[in-house]
């Protein structure tokens, strides 16, 4: 999948997108392992307030970013910003927008409290605590695949998730809930200590003096930004919904068939982190191939997507009907029939996150605003209707069609932008397999060179 045109100055996108997936896939075997273990010792109610306070940290990192984090990397991968100094800026924001943010959270809690899965003030005090380290996280791990640093992007994610599965694991054992959330924000703590600690090393020496320029970088952010605020509602808002209306042993329940159909969306995205930096440093080179060598890339991503999407969905339909009463209890039998119902959209949604690494690598970050502004009041009516009349099987309706919808949408935009038929330069060819076939020798070569 990769090319010789930047091969002297730029470490080639195959092994970074193998080392994200390797790193994805640690964080979703270190994560289902949590989960489990909570399930089976805190039971449906314990699963759903674990499911609510990570979800929380989730949501509120991406609303407190205001899109800094794509700006920034945008302007670091296209040589506008040296990457050790746009580092230092990005903690000091993480740090600022950490703490608002975890105070926004508490608030909610006290304004919304039966959303809140029997999470206390008190317990959403504790993990929301989380919020300042999980941002130094993000900001670091973005800042360093943006100048190919691809191990700083793949280990402090694989090791939080690590850390969490063992204390949360433990603590659970012994405090309950409480144990949950202090187990969910030690691991942040620790893992963003790390990431902060190790970056000086990672990260390429110079530009200690290069003020860059935050307010571009920010300015350029938050036009992707409001897109991915919106499409976190789109696919976390009906966990917040479901425990208002059915309570937190059925977020549990609904969040044990979401886990599982979520693997489909490991491996895309691990694509998606390399290609947007380096579509952007194609977009912003002068080589005269360079718009080729651009096209080639993204059609080979796409349709790698497709092959990867596939293989999964097969398998996630597999492990649901097997799996799950076996791994996490009878008491979670429903899970499977809301999984299946997930599975289509969920599969289709794959597909969103290349096609949107495209679209803002080639400087347009407007366009997955203007798809979720479509897609977000569908999906919002869609919640409040059908959870209210079905409870958690309304919810996967409900978001399988958010998901395909999306999808519909970032097509659409993906064709505007290149100028291109989408559809048909997704379709893997022969060429494809045989990338799978050559893959060991390019990472013996890409080990060689890193």
């Amino acid at each position: 999948m990769d090319e010789p045109l930047d091969a002297p100055a730029r470490r080639p996108i195959t092994g970074g997108a193998v080392m994200g997936a390797a790193s994805r896939i640690a964080v979703a075997v270190t994560g289902a392992a949590a989960s489990i273990a909570v399930a089976r010792i805190l039971g449906r109610e314990g699963t759903g307030a674990y499911t609510i306070a990570l979800t929380s940290v989730l949501v509120l990192t991406v609303f407190t970013t205001f899109g800094a984090e794509r700006g920034i990397a945008y302007y670091v991968s296209s040589g506008r910003w040296a990457a050790r100094s746009a580092l230092r800026r990005a903690l000091g924001l993480a740090l600022l927008s950490g703490v608002a943010g975890a105070g926004l959270g508490v608030a909610l809690r006290i304004a919304f409290p039966s959303a809140f899965g029997g999470l206390s003030v008190g317990m959403s005090l504790v993990v929301m605590a989380a919020l300042p380290f999980s941002l130094a996280m993000l900001y670091a791990t973005l800042i360093a695949v943006a100048v190919d640093a691809y191990e700083a992007f793949v280990i402090p994610p694989a090791l939080q998730s690590g850390l969490m599965c063992v204390l949360v694991a433990g603590l659970a054992a012994a405090f309950d809930v409480w144990g949950v959330v202090a187990g969910i924000t030690a691991s942040y703590a620790l893992a963003g200590a790390y990431t902060v600690h190790r970056a000086r090393r990672w990260l390429p020496p110079g530009g200690a003096d290069d003020p860059g320029d935050l307010r571009g970088a920010v300015s350029f952010g938050v036009r992707g930004y409001a897109a991915n605020a919106l499409q976190m509602i789109n696919y976390r808002l009906d966990l917040f919904i479901l425990s208002a209306v059915a309570g937190a042993a059925q977020v549990g329940i609904y969040a044990v068939a979401v886990a599982v159909t979520m693997v489909m969306w490991l491996l895309p995205p691990a694509l998606s982190d390399v290609l947007f930096p380096r579509v952007s440093a194609l977009s912003a080179s002068d080589h005269p191939d360079a718009e080729a060598h651009r096209s080639m890339v993204e059609r080979k991503a796409l349709r790698h997507t497709v092959l990867i999407v596939l293989a999964t969905a097969i398998a996630v339909a597999i492990a649901l009907v097997l799996l799950v009463v076996p791994v996490y209890g009878e008491a979670f039998r429903p899970a499977i029939e809301l999984g299946l119902i997930l599975l289509p959209g969920a599969a289709i949604y794959g597909l969103a996150g290349p096609m949107s690494a495209i679209v803002v690598g080639r400087g347009h970050p407007e366009y997955p605003l203007y798809v979720v502004l479509v897609s977000t009041p569908v999906t919002l009516l869609l919640y409040v209707l059908l959870i209210r009349a079905h409870g958690a099987t309304g919810a996967a309706i409900a978001s399988s069609v958010s998901y395909a919808l999306t999808t519909v949408g970032m097509v659409i935009a993906l064709r505007v932008v290149t100028g291109r038929g989408s559809l048909r330069a997704m379709v893997p060819t022969r060429a494809e397999l045989a990338d799978y076939r050559c893959l060991p020798a390019a990472l013996r070569a890409w080990r060689a060179r890193a």
